[in-house]
């Protein structure tokens, strides 16, 4: 806006000029200052703050995480994304609109990046959430005995503490893509029309946007079977295969720690079997999922006949009238439950009860989508350019004349021929991976096939020589037949890459010797690399030897730290925190 002027010939008098010359400057003036506060006014965007936690074990949760706070900018909203163990109950204070994402861990556990923030909500001193609004979204597994546990405890304690719940929490199985879109398209706008329009965000910093690969369940690659080997000996009770895919031409990239989605397909035999059992010849082609496909194709590429899902046996069970069985899904007696599905498939339920008829739209309706198959990768990328590997115990079994076989471990070992096309899609970890400090020391325990993921860490510090010292505590049954990898591991201490090696083959003499046995055997030097900054990794059976490690450390810190129970757990606590202590378990 120009300063306004008099023209020369203006008929006033110099007093009448100077007065008028006045007024149009100091008019001037205030309009000035009225548009530049009125192009500010427009030019300052509200802002409308969306806090996103996550509480991750194997990265989905985390993956989900992103993508809401991506769509969340549609909704007018900035989300910041956090990780549970980077924030503490303040987080809630200063944020009026929340978002939940977890997964539960084990027998209906906090993730491990989720259990110091729940210890502290779930206490007494937690804070009053008046005013707060949230919805959480929860992630499980149907075939666990406590499904979603964990985002069922969020959900109740953060309405406990007298937060808003915006929608409905939803309870996520394996299949959770399209219930984690709905979710979205629902809690999105209701949120954004909740708390404060001008609400600063918790951190100043927003979360960056993850990068997102192009491929997923619905469009996974197609990786070649460029090589697969036994690692295991005749002589073993078990079967460990070692398998590399080519990843050449597909733009994917992965790091130590990492793991990779392999969607299976049913071993032809039970298909047959399920067919015949249900007196089907498999050519029919049923209405199905909005698509035409054969029977046969069904039950062999897309719906889970090994695993019986709930509601299959509760819908077999009322036609049966079977009041015991009923008795239990209703009491949700998990033991006995449990101990009634060990080792039976879907064929043996429908056998179980020969006289019970359901249509076969309420068979297809009672199946379960087939999930992915999550392996620790066990390769490093730096050392095996465009290649992944995986490190696979097949599962196999018989019982009452009938022989089992696991779905995606025996097709890989079987089925698919190398050369042949692999449907898979990568899963990233960043809470499990090797130091960012290259000196820092790792101690690694990884017993049978969990030795995977730090087959990979071992490459990745050789390639690029970090100077961080080692540690590897491997065992299983009996050295002669189960040593897996047993010349690239002694390669890589003749390399001195692997500083120290502790092996623990239970059955190689009379008292059985564990991986915790060796914890403990070594316990002060234990203490002493994790004092010196260094990171605990453990990988393998959730059930067993997971706790038992988890057992073995804090009675390890306790004795050689010189510590009470509660200062061990603390330490604990701590490691873990600062992301020293983390679990690939399953």
């Amino acid at each position: 806006m120009k300063v306004p002027h008099l023209p020369q010939d203006i008929p006033f008098n110099d007093d009448q000029k100077t007065w008028l010359a006045g007024f149009f400057s100091g008019l001037h003036s205030r309009l000035l200052v009225k548009q530049e506060s009125v192009v500010h006014a427009e030019t300052k965007p509200q802002v409308k703050g969306l806090t996103i936690l996550y509480g991750s074990q194997t990265g989905n949760a985390e993956s989900v995480a992103y993508e809401a706070a991506e769509k969340a900018k549609e909704y007018g909203m900035t989300a910041s994304v956090f990780d549970m163990d980077d924030v503490d109950a303040q987080i809630f204070v200063k944020s009026s609109r929340i978002l939940i994402v977890t997964s539960t861990y084990g027998e209906g556990e906090m993730p491990d990046n989720a259990e110091s923030l729940w210890q502290t909500m779930s206490s007494n001193n937690a804070p009053n959430l008046i005013g707060t609004f949230f919805s959480v979204l929860a992630l499980g597994d149907t075939s666990y005995d406590e499904f979603c546990l964990a985002g069922k405890l969020w959900d109740e304690r953060l309405s406990e503490l007298g937060a808003t719940r915006v929608t409905d929490r939803i309870d996520c199985d394996i299949d959770f893509e399209q219930l984690a879109e709905d979710w979205m398209v629902a809690t999105l706008p209701s949120i954004a029309a909740q708390g404060d329009d001008d609400e600063e965000q918790s951190q100043t910093a927003s979360s960056p946007a993850k990068q997102k690969s192009k491929f997923n369940r619905k469009n996974p690659l197609l990786a070649t079977l460029k090589h697969k080997r036994v690692l295991t000996k005749a002589s073993s009770s078990k079967e460990i295969m070692h398998y590399e895919l080519c990843l050449e031409g597909s733009g994917e990239f992965y790091k130590p720690g990492d793991a990779l989605n392999v969607i299976p397909q049913n071993q032809p035999d039970l298909v047959e079997d399920v067919l015949q059992q249900l007196g089907y010849n498999g050519d029919e082609r049923p209405s199905w999922n909005g698509e035409s496909h054969s029977l046969r194709e069904i039950f062999t590429h897309h719906l889970d006949i090994r695993t019986p899902a709930k509601e299959l046996l509760k819908a077999v069970a009322e036609a049966a009238s079977d009041h015991h069985v009923l008795q239990m899904i209703a009491n949700d007696d998990t033991t006995p439950l449990s101990d009634f599905l060990w080792g039976k498939d879907i064929l043996d339920i429908l056998r179980y009860y020969p006289n019970v008829s359901l249509s076969l739209a309420e068979i297809l309706s009672l199946l379960k989508p087939i999930a992915p198959r999550a392996y620790s990768i066990s390769s490093s990328l730096n050392k095996h350019q465009n290649e992944v590997h995986l490190t696979i115990g097949s599962v196999r079994y018989q019982k009452q004349d009938r022989e089992y076989h696991g779905t995606c471990s025996t097709w890989l070992a079987d089925i698919i021929n190398e050369g042949e096309k692999v449907p898979c899609y990568f899963a990233p970890n960043k809470n499990f991976a090797i130091p960012q400090d290259d000196k820092a020391p790792m101690i690694m325990v990884g017993p049978g096939t969990g030795i995977a993921p730090f087959r990979a860490f071992l490459e990745e510090r050789e390639v690029i020589a970090a100077p961080g010292d080692n540690w590897l505590i491997f065992g299983d049954r009996n050295a002669a037949s189960d040593y897996i990898y047993q010349e690239e591991i002694e390669a890589l201490q003749q390399k001195e890459v692997l500083t120290k090696l502790d092996l623990a083959f239970s059955r190689d003499q009379a008292e059985k010797v564990y991986v915790q046995d060796k914890m403990r055997e070594n316990g002060a030097e234990l203490f002493a690399w994790l004092e010196r900054g260094g990171y605990f990794f453990v990988c393998g059976d959730a059930y067993h030897m997971a706790k038992d490690v988890d057992k073995a450390l804090h009675d390890v810190i306790a004795l050689h730290g010189n510590m009470d129970v509660q200062s061990a757990s603390d330490y604990v606590a701590q490691l873990k925190k600062q992301k020293r202590y983390v679990r690939d378990v399953y």
